[in-house]
Protein backbone atom coordinates (compact mmCIF):
# COMPACT_ATOMS: atom_id res chain seq x y z
CA UNK A 1 0.00 0.00 0.00
CA UNK A 2 2.81 2.43 0.82
CA UNK A 3 4.52 1.69 -2.52
CA UNK A 4 1.34 2.60 -4.40
CA UNK A 5 1.04 5.91 -2.59
CA UNK A 6 4.66 6.83 -3.41
CA UNK A 7 4.16 5.89 -7.06
CA UNK A 8 0.99 7.96 -7.35
CA UNK A 9 2.63 10.93 -5.69
CA UNK A 10 5.58 10.76 -8.06
CA UNK A 11 3.22 10.62 -11.05
CA UNK A 12 1.33 13.68 -9.79
CA UNK A 13 4.55 15.62 -9.33
CA UNK A 14 5.71 14.88 -12.86
CA UNK A 15 2.42 16.10 -14.37
CA UNK A 16 2.60 19.29 -12.30
CA UNK A 17 6.16 19.80 -13.47
CA UNK A 18 4.97 19.60 -17.09
CA UNK A 19 2.31 22.22 -16.40
CA UNK A 20 4.88 24.41 -14.66
CA UNK A 21 7.15 24.14 -17.69
CA UNK A 22 4.35 25.21 -20.04
CA UNK A 23 3.44 28.07 -17.71
CA UNK A 24 7.03 29.30 -17.55
CA UNK A 25 7.39 29.02 -21.32
CA UNK A 26 4.23 31.06 -21.94
CA UNK A 27 5.29 33.65 -19.36
CA UNK A 28 8.71 33.96 -21.00
CA UNK A 29 7.17 34.34 -24.47
CA UNK A 30 4.71 37.00 -23.28
CA UNK A 31 7.53 38.92 -21.59
CA UNK A 32 9.63 38.72 -24.75
CA UNK A 33 6.82 40.00 -26.96
CA UNK A 34 6.06 42.80 -24.49
CA UNK A 35 9.71 43.83 -24.49
CA UNK A 36 9.81 43.87 -28.29
CA UNK A 37 6.66 46.02 -28.43
CA UNK A 38 8.24 48.45 -25.95
CA UNK A 39 11.44 48.67 -27.99
CA UNK A 40 9.45 49.20 -31.20
CA UNK A 41 7.32 51.98 -29.68
CA UNK A 42 10.40 53.73 -28.30
CA UNK A 43 12.07 53.56 -31.72
CA UNK A 44 8.95 55.03 -33.35
CA UNK A 45 8.78 57.85 -30.80
CA UNK A 46 12.44 58.71 -31.32
CA UNK A 47 11.94 58.65 -35.09
CA UNK A 48 9.01 61.08 -34.89
CA UNK A 49 10.92 63.37 -32.53
CA UNK A 50 13.88 63.48 -34.92
CA UNK A 51 11.84 64.14 -38.04
CA UNK A 52 9.23 66.61 -36.71
CA UNK A 53 10.71 68.04 -33.53
CA UNK A 54 9.48 67.73 -29.96
CA UNK A 55 7.22 70.79 -30.04
CA UNK A 56 5.25 69.48 -33.04
CA UNK A 57 4.87 66.08 -31.36
CA UNK A 58 3.62 67.62 -28.12
CA UNK A 59 1.18 69.95 -29.90
CA UNK A 60 -0.12 67.04 -32.00
CA UNK A 61 -0.59 64.97 -28.85
CA UNK A 62 -2.48 67.76 -27.12
CA UNK A 63 -4.70 68.34 -30.15
CA UNK A 64 -5.43 64.61 -30.31
CA UNK A 65 -6.48 64.64 -26.65
CA UNK A 66 -8.63 67.77 -26.95
CA UNK A 67 -10.18 66.80 -30.24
Amino acid sequence: MIANIKTNTAANLSSETGIDTITRLSLFSMATVSGLVGIWSTACLISVMLSNGPSTVVSGFVSALVG
